[in-house]
Order: structure tokens, then sequence, then C-alpha cells
């Protein structure tokens, strides 16, 4: 929906000509259109502009129809791409999630705002099963989940202590005996593939296993897809370490060793029902086939489910989980919006 605090509509004094802005807000077929003004402080309008706005599995599909100018579209204030005014007709994903902000501005001197939408209802989100942002919230014990389905977290720890700590990018784990518990995850169909994309930093490892967990999905009788971080067996982590990816151990695949400690990366793995692929900071590194069903049950974040082991030594900073798979580009596209 476009946000303003009367109407709906981005209302401001007009600064000098009026440029009408079409958007077309589309499910499954056109349900509205709407004008807008220019921003104030934003410069003065130049050239006419529509754009069509369709919903999809990944966040919201944003196609300008004309186009009199070069624009940029930014997501939460980030550039995500740069349209040519003859490039009109070029859809691009914007991968939206709870309070996004889509802007589209022009590149000529007037630096005009062309559009700006405010993400804040469920269908503008895409497939999401689980949102987390990894900020702290009222209750301190609680990881909340932002995606509206419920499936908040509780901060644990094996030996009774506080779990993990805010702080870092998001929560804080030691490596010795906290993590995440996420019990009877629900999504609002039922799931038959998934992606799962995880920004986080991987600090050391405190002790002397190989593994640590950083995410472990357990559904059926004890099914499991996650990602693992692994070191030099026996030995701590020194400058760098390999991901792990598994729908369904032993079907996995793994990144090469070079992946860098002390260093944000953004991992995502996808599956199709058929066939899996991992992804390191938006390049494809491997995949692999699997043809078995998925579903949803519980999750930990820094811990194995089997045993009191695994614990991950590392922040969390955010976790997107949608119950729909995604390709290259929609993987690239939401790489680059979590990307530090």
């Amino acid at each position: 929906m476009i946000s303003d605090e009367s109407d709906g509509r981005a209302a401001s004094p007009i600064v000098g000509n009026i440029l009408l802005v079409a958007v077309v807000l589309i499910v499954g077929s056109i349900v509205a259109v709407v004008g807008l003004t220019f921003l104030d402080g934003y410069g003065t309008p130049t050239a006419d502009a529509s754009f069509e706005i369709e919903q999809s599995p990944a966040g919201l599909v944003l196609q300008p129809r004309a186009l009199g100018t070069d624009v940029v579209i930014k997501l939460d204030g980030t550039e995500i791409e740069r349209i040519d005014s003859d490039n009109a007709g070029q859809t691009v994903l914007v991968p939206t999630v709870p309070g996004s902000e889509i802007v589209v501005v022009s590149q000529d001197e007037a630096n005009s705002v062309l559009l700006r939408e405010e993400v804040d209802s469920r269908e503008e989100l895409g497939d999401f099963t689980a949102y987390y942002t990894f900020e702290r919230g009222e209750n301190p014990d609680v990881l909340a989940d932002s995606s509206g389905n419920g499936n908040e977290g509780t901060l644990e720890d094996d030996n009774g202590g506080n779990g993990p700590q805010w702080g870092g990018c998001g929560l804080q784990f030691d490596g010795n005996d906290d993590y995440v518990d996420i019990t009877n995850i629900s999504a609002p169909e039922d799931v038959t593939e998934f992606t799962v994309a995880v920004k986080y930093v991987q600090t050391g490892n405190t002790g002397s296993k190989s593994v640590n967990q950083l995410i472990e999905h357990q559904f059926g009788s004890g099914q499991e897809w996650f990602f693992e971080l692994s070191g030099q067996i026996d030995e701590s982590y020194t400058s760098s370490y390999s991901i792990d990816y598994a729908v369904e151990y032993a079907n996995q695949v793994a990144s090469s060793s070079a992946v860098s400690t002390n260093t944000t990366h953004v991992v995502v793995g996808t599956y199709d029902g058929s066939s899996y692929d991992l992804y390191v900071d938006g390049e494809r590194v491997d995949g692999g086939t699997h043809s078995e069903a998925v579903g949803m049950g519980d999750m930990h974040l820094g811990r194995d489910f089997e045993n009191p082991s695994q614990y991950l030594d590392g922040e969390i900073c955010e976790l997107r989980l949608y119950y729909t798979a995604f390709d290259s580009g929609q993987i690239e596209r939401i790489t680059t919006a979590m990307e530090p």
C-alpha cells in the first residue's frame, strides 16, 4: 500500500510543474490505478512516468510502463536497479519485507521522486513462512517473527544461562551452550518447496569440534534440512571455513573452505521438490537432486537437534524463510537486499 498519514497517497505541496505518475497494482489482474504527485524537496518534475506493481513469491515486481527520464529504484534507501528511459517495460524484482519502502527517483538534475510505496500488507511481502530482523523487542527472551505467521523463537541456554545476547548485528552466540528454539512453524499454505536466506558472521570456534550449526530445521519423523559451518577436523577456525547445505542428509553440498571468518555473509539455500542449490554471497556454488517431500516442523538457530552440541560461535543478523523455491535471479536480488 502507499503510505500516507491521511488518505493513502503521497500528498505534499506540488513543486513546479505537475507530473502525474500512474501506479497500477496487479493481483492477478489490475485492481487499482492511482495518481501521485511529487514529494516536497525532491526537485521539479520533468517527464511523465507510469508503473505497474505486481505481486510475486519473492516480493513485488515493478515494471515502468512509460519513462521520460532515466530512473533509480531504491529499496529501504539502497539502490537496487537503474533503468534507462528507453528501457521502459523492463521488470525489476523488489524483495520486500514488512515495512519496506520502495522509492523511484529520476536521474536528471531535478532528482525527482516519481514513486514512493510503503509495504504494509501481507499480500505485498512475498511467500514468507518466517522473517526475523534480529532486533530486540519488548521481551528480550523472544525472537520476533515479522512475517505475521507467529513463528516466534525462544532464546535458550543448555546450562541455565541467559541464552544468546543482543548485540553486534543482531544476536550473538557464544559457541558453548546457547541457541534459539522455534517450535511448530506454520506457513500460510502447505509446503512442498522452500528458500532460506540468512545473513550472519562467523567469529570463530571456542571448542575443538569442527561443526557450527547455523540453522537446522526438523520435520516429520526426524527429517531435516540445515546449514552447517565446518572448519578443519579437530581444529579451531582460523581465517576461513566451508558451508554445508543439506536437504535431508546425506543429500548435501558444500562450498569451498575459503569463506572468511569475521566477515558478514549472505547464504541462500533453495529446494523445488526435485533439486536444491547453495548460494554464497549471490554466487551459486553447488547443487544436487532430492525428490522427497518437505514439511514444517521445528527449527534451531545455533545448535544441533539430536544432541546439545555444534553450537554457533558468531552472530546472526537476518533470516528469511519462504515457502517457495527461487531461481538465480530472485536469489541474487534477495542477496543484494540483505547485504550490509
